[in-house]
């Protein structure tokens, strides 16, 4: 990836198409709050996305006496849901438009992403607690491995009582974590986030993190200390390069280089301490088995990280 960032030509015409997939629940309103708060740029579609989901059952005799009215419940349910999330998200400068479907939540989700191109899913995770996370939600799991588009998987602030935090302040997002490396994916990745509306409340930290010396062999350590130290001098370069194309997007923004034993380790105990709202990855998953498999880095900062992903393909 070259030094430097150039900026790309801003969407002036084309809008920003974002999906949001509710269920009614607390985390996927907090989803929503969150979403309200994300300096989007203009102009922007908004489809709010709900699932019915039946029941795996053998229709009989019996079966067909309460079926129907099921379904039909789950579908004013689902009627209702939408519309919580629309008075949610109503201060937001957007289009917004409603669609339902029955099926397979997550499949359902990735299927209307494809169909109606979607640029940004918004999905929320369930898991909150250490081992929550690393299971995360076989809903938020699922979109983000096999959606094509970019995935924001939101986990929201929670309360003493275990239950979101409702009240979510404008501009939410103070502090975010850009992971950068110096791969095509980064320079995409720069090129997507820099078509948000940033300003100088928004506290940007370009990082890259690299392996630590120490985990090699020493047969192997001694041949590489010249190679190790270009590479760290460029992973410095890339950071600052990064942190100065965010600073001409509109953002406060600094650039860091970490070397760690782990490198999804690493970004995850950045975020943390630097108390980051969110954590950005690049995937170059665009093929199905790609997806599946995402990146050994972006599925660990998935799985572990304490605050919302937005992961940009």
């Amino acid at each position: 990836m070259p030094a430097q960032f150039n900026l790309p030509p801003l969407r002036e015409t084309l809008p920003m198409k974002i999906l949001l997939a509710v269920d009614g629940s607390a985390h996927s309103l907090a989803a929503c709050r969150y979403l309200a708060a994300f300096p989007l740029g203009k102009p922007t579609e908004v489809e709010i996305l709900t699932v019915v989901n039946p029941p795996d059952v053998v229709l009989t005799g019996q079966t067909e006496l309460w079926y129907p009215q099921f379904i039909e419940h789950q579908e004013e349910r689902a009627r209702q849901v939408t519309e919580t999330a629309r008075d949610a998200i109503s201060h937001l400068d957007a289009s917004v438009t409603s669609h339902q479907m029955t099926g397979h939540i997550g499949h359902c989700i990735v299927e209307r992403a494809k169909e109606n191109q979607a640029d940004v899913v918004v999905v929320a995770a369930k898991g909150h607690s250490a081992f929550e996370r690393v299971l995360l939600g076989s809903v938020s799991d699922y979109v983000a491995t096999h959606a094509a588009c970019s995935v924001l998987v939101v986990r929201p602030e929670i309360g003493e009582d275990g239950q979101p935090v409702q009240d979510v302040p404008e501009g939410r997002i103070g502090h975010a974590t850009i992971a950068v490396d110096n791969r095509e994916v980064s320079t995409k990745l720069m090129d997507e986030l820099c078509q948000f509306a940033w300003t100088d409340q928004h506290h940007l930290v370009a990082i890259t993190a690299s392996v630590k010396l120490e985990v090699f062999r020493e047969d192997i350590l001694a041949t590489t200390m010249e190679e190790a130290a270009r590479r760290r001098t460029e992973a410095r370069r890339c950071a600052d390069a990064a942190s100065e194309r965010l600073l001409e997007c509109g953002a406060r923004s600094e650039g860091y280089s970490i070397e760690v034993e782990h490198v999804g380790e690493g970004l995850v105990d950045f975020a943390e301490s630097n108390h980051s709202d969110l954590i950005v990855l690049g995937d170059t998953g665009r093929s199905a088995l790609s997806r599946f498999f995402l990146g050994s880095t972006s599925r660990y900062v998935l799985h572990h990280v304490h605050c919302s992903v937005l992961i940009i393909r």
